[in-house]
């Protein structure tokens, strides 16, 4: 009989949760409200376990649960209020106005308006969708503006990669710039893929993988002599660079200050301290917002209006991200901002000075990457791992990356990872030459059938995570 082992403990791993009731269909009788507390109370506590730690890379980005409780209170006085019936909850367009309001202000909107232009914005349900809403926003102003039937987008290499799925879904070629020796886009290149289709540019003011700013300055530029849009992915560095640049860490120019920046994203779920999922997405001017609008005068329903892909939308999101900004304030990110900054400094320090084999990617402030050209890199996140830590591994090249976030500034965290990556670095000499357990596919990565073979895998994942648990065996 073959051996199953593995495959019962890839399961466990996958579907830690086995062991209790698995509903395939709604029960007969009715589950009791305390069971279930009682059982989603556990796995909560034990998922959060780590991050509370202050053991894991972005994920967990305010760490208080003081502040969770009081954000879910103000969730559930509006959870099952649906935001697309304005007549019945009026609430939701002060809360929302203000959320647009005070995150365009915190982006200089007001260099803008001083311009002569209208600022304006919308919320959306994450970085993705205001990252594709970007997109559908410049799609069809250059359709309607220019004419444009072929529509191109240039974006860095190191850009999110929902850019990519949302062109995919609108028909929208994407060009992919390379990045220079400093990991920052090649503008000269970018510049070259621009042609009378392309619609818009991007730059990463914070790009997921490094953490580091793209020479907005000079995209601006190339995109004012082209006539073209520049969006500035901020959705991950958006709520944090304008509170660095405020306590003097040298922030390079990427908001609306910048003329040729024609919007911005930025997510309210990460360094704005709300709960999941809500981002912001700003335009320089309402011109442009208006292609997100979807109207309908003629439906048998009766007149519909939506600002973006979706339509209901719960209130509770919305109120509790509105609560988390104004409870915060300036002075709650100043402080949050300060205690990142000054723990990233740490590690990006203690990197450099201790560990030659490792090599830091750019000069991040708050996201440091690292990669090897000596280790393999992905032995060294076994090796974290074995001591708790949850790092992101990258590829392209192979690197992993820690995003420090509140849990992580806790006195003495930053010098325990400093200790643990010197125990991992030796950890991944001492199995030079062996497979790592984690990163990219062993022997395969890189190359044309390695990606065909990692997307199939990748596309099994997703049909797992849609399946309840297997049974387990007798």
């Amino acid at each position: 009989m073959a051996d199953d082992s593995g495959t019962d403990s890839f399961l466990d791993d996958f579907y830690p949760y086995r062991e209790s009731r698995t509903f395939r269909s709604i029960p007969t009788e009715p589950v009791s409200r305390a069971e279930v507390l009682e059982q989603v109370t556990t796995m909560a506590h034990r998922e959060d376990a780590m991050g509370d730690a202050g053991r894991v890379s972005g994920s967990i980005y305010s760490g208080d649960h003081e502040h969770y409780e009081f954000l879910t209170q103000v969730y559930g006085q509006f959870a099952h209020a649906n935001v697309l019936q304005r007549d019945m909850y009026p609430s939701a367009t002060k809360f929302e106005s203000e959320i647009v309001a005070m995150t365009a202000s915190m982006l200089r909107a007001d260099a803008a308006a001083a311009a002569g232009s209208d600022p304006a914005g919308v919320v959306t349900s994450g970085g993705s969708e205001s990252l594709i809403s970007a997109l559908y926003a410049y799609r069809e102003h250059a359709a309607v503006t220019r004419g444009v039937k072929a529509p191109n987008v240039v974006i860095p290499r190191s850009a999110h990669v929902a850019l990519d799925k949302g062109a995919h879904w609108m028909g929208i070629e994407v060009r992919h710039a390379p990045l220079g020796d400093d990991w920052l886009v090649d503008v000269d290149a970018a510049a070259a893929m621009v042609d009378d289709q392309t619609i818009a540019l991007v730059g990463s003011a914070g790009n997921y993988g490094h953490g580091l700013i793209d020479p907005i300055e000079r995209l601006s530029e190339v995109a004012l002599s082209n006539g073209i849009g520049l969006h500035v992915d901020g959705c991950l560095g958006g709520f944090i660079w304008p509170w660095a640049e405020r306590l003097g860490y040298p922030v390079p120019a990427w908001d609306f200050r910048v003329p040729g920046v024609t919007s911005i994203s930025a997510d309210t779920h990460k360094y704005g301290y709300g709960l999941k999922g809500t981002s912001v997405l700003v335009f320089r001017d309402k011109s442009l917002r208006s292609n997100l609008w979807f109207t309908a005068a003629e439906w048998p329903g009766g007149l519909y209006l939506s600002p973006g892909i979706a339509g209901s939308r719960s209130g509770g999101l919305i109120a509790s991200t509105w609560a988390a900004m104004v409870t915060t304030g300036e002075e709650g990110y100043l402080n949050a901002a300060r205690g990142i900054l000054e723990t990233a400094a740490t590690i990006r320090d203690g990197i450099r000075d201790r560990m030659p084999q490792l090599k830091v990617i750019g000069d991040p402030l708050f996201l440091i990457a690292f990669a090897s050209d000596e280790l393999d890199i992905y032995l060294v996140n076994d090796g974290l791992k074995e001591k708790g830590w949850r790092l992101n591994a990258l590829h392209l090249p192979p690197a992993l990356h820690f995003a420090v976030t509140r849990p992580n500034t806790r006195p003495g965290i930053a010098d325990e990872f400093l200790n643990d990556l010197q125990w991992a670095v030796e950890y991944a000499q001492a199995h030079h030459g062996e497979p790592a357990a984690s990163g990219a596919v062993y022997g395969i990565a890189n190359t044309p059938a390695g990606f065909e073979t990692i997307a199939a895998l990748m596309g099994g994942v997703l049909d797992l995570m849609y399946e309840p648990a297997p049974e387990l065996p007798a």
